[in-house]
């Protein structure tokens, strides 16, 4: 940082029209954020998206205290100054509709986007990509994520009441058994899925891994664990299956 202006210190007209001209910039660069602010509304609502369902302004001005320097390091001629200008804080925002599982509810987060020649980026919808595209088709990517997040939500209160009817049903039909909720899982070097079983463990210490269907009652078999086969030599394994009808 420059030295501090020493109180009474008198500029050159040189240095008072570069610190005119800094200032200058820092006021028009909020004048420019306000107006772009008010760019993203205007092509929002001409491409159908709807004020507080699918976007919101988040904005406000205050007047503040800016630091800014003229001048160089290098030559000893760097100064500090401050002054109080109109501070713009804000944006224009998609609204995207996110599902929490562990908490079970489904929460609004407002997401930056970027306007270019009348297109539209939102690093964070698009899945990554820098490529901007029609108003109209960041409108459906956003509908489409907001309607994902309601399914994901109806689909784990499915999977849980599912959930609670197998345990209750296997604890009732095997009650010496030792009936618990477990996870399985499937990852692939660009994936990562996991849903909830149920395990049924019996005193020899056999169980069964019972994977959820799509409604009550139609569990799987996922896994099966049998201790007594398992303890068996190869001759005694070769010679069970071969008993077997």
């Amino acid at each position: 940082m420059g030295q501090q202006l020493e109180l009474f210190e008198v500029l050159s007209a040189k240095e008072e029209q570069e610190k005119s001209d800094t200032l200058n910039r820092i006021i028009k660069n909020h004048k420019r954020r306000m107006d772009l602010t008010q760019s993203k509304k205007n092509i929002l609502l001409e491409n159908g998206f709807v004020e507080g369902t699918h976007f919101v302004v988040e904005e406000n001005i205050e007047t503040e205290n800016v630091e800014y320097e003229i001048g160089y390091g290098y030559d000893d001629t760097r100064k500090s100054f401050t002054d109080k200008i109109d501070v713009y804080k804000g944006d224009c925002y998609l609204i995207l509709k996110d599902f929490y599982a562990k908490t079970n509810i489904i929460k609004n987060r407002n997401i930056t986007f970027d306007l270019e020649k009348g297109k539209l980026n939102s690093y964070s919808l698009q899945n990554y990509s820098c490529r901007f595209i029609k108003p109209t088709t960041m409108l459906n990517k956003l509908v489409e994520a907001s309607q994902r997040a309601d399914y994901e939500c109806l689909a784990h209160n499915k999977t849980a009441l599912i959930l609670e009817h197998t345990l209750n049903k296997y604890k009732t039909l095997y009650p010496n058994a030792h009936v618990v909720q477990g996870t399985d899982y499937r990852s692939t070097n660009s994936s990562y899925y996991e849903w909830k079983t149920v395990v049924v463990t019996f005193k020899s210490g056999s169980s069964i891994t019972l994977r959820l269907g799509t409604d009550k009652d139609k569990e799987y078999i996922s896994k099966s664990k049998d201790v007594v086969v398992d303890e068996m030599s190869l001759t005694e394994k070769m010679n069970y299956f071969n008993n077997q009808a």
